[in-house]
């Protein structure tokens, strides 16, 4: 029975009078061979902006993932993420571990909620790894919706005639509390469609047209350790929530 090596990840502190903490670590198992993790400043970052890099030992760039965090807020945002096209659907798991360094940051640095705009392509990766819809913009919210109103394939009938209610119902509704409250029900209704197709695994059949704000909760992550630590263990990562 062959033993998983597993590296212990190094936290740093950014500097002498800056309590945020940089993370970096080896995976030393992988299809592409030894793995090299590490987070820091971005070129002309002005003291907020960071990329997590993930390199092989030939010091390619595999992946990476750029992020805002300001040392005054308890959350982080996500700006880009991106895994070299040669690597992507291929069982690499870069994306995922490039999303399980963004965990570590979170909670070595007791950051609440990590807040990403994700591309219409990468919503299910993202959903995936716990990220939940959090749309504001009425305009995001109507194109949203209309996904599902489409939708009218078997086993998300139901869906879609919810989303026709929402929108018939709030249409005419502006005040202020109709609004959030038409913010929750349509979130809570994403949540519901994206849950239905990644449960069937019919992602490709339930595909979005539109970017939607999304967002991990220290809550969500701490919810969910056990799927979080076991895929810190699948890629040698010593460290537990």
């Amino acid at each position: 029975m062959n033993t998983i090596k597993m590296v212990k990840p190094l936290i740093t502190s950014i500097a002498k009078n800056d309590t945020r903490k940089l993370c970096s670590f080896s995976i030393p198992e992988n299809k592409a061979g030894e793995l090299f993790v590490k987070v820091k400043e971005a070129e002309n970052g002005y003291g907020y902006k960071f990329i997590t890099e993930l390199k092989n030992k030939y010091n390619k760039l595999l992946g990476y993932e750029e992020f805002s965090f300001f040392d005054t807020s308890n959350y982080i945002t996500g700006l880009y993420i991106n895994v070299n096209e040669e690597y992507r659907r291929k069982n690499y798991f870069f994306g995922e571990i490039l999303r399980l360094t963004s965990i570590i940051e979170m909670l070595e640095n007791k950051i609440k909620n990590f807040k990403i705009t994700s591309k219409d392509s990468a919503i299910y990766f993202h959903s995936k790894y716990k990220f939940e819809p959090a749309v504001t913009s009425f305009e995001d919210r109507k194109k949203l919706l209309q996904t599902i109103v489409n939708d009218r394939s078997n086993g998300f009938e139901d869906l879609s005639l919810t989303a026709q209610r929402l929108n018939k119902y709030f249409q005419n509704r502006i005040s202020w509390q109709s609004q959030q409250e038409f913010q929750k029900q349509t979130n809570k209704l994403l949540q519901e469609y994206i849950k239905r197709a990644l449960d069937k695994k019919e992602i490709d059949k339930h595909s979005f047209k539109w970017t939607m704000d999304m967002c991990l909760t220290e809550e969500n992550v701490r919810k969910n350790r056990d799927f979080f630590n076991g895929l810190f263990k699948k890629h040698g990562i010593d460290y537990t929530i």
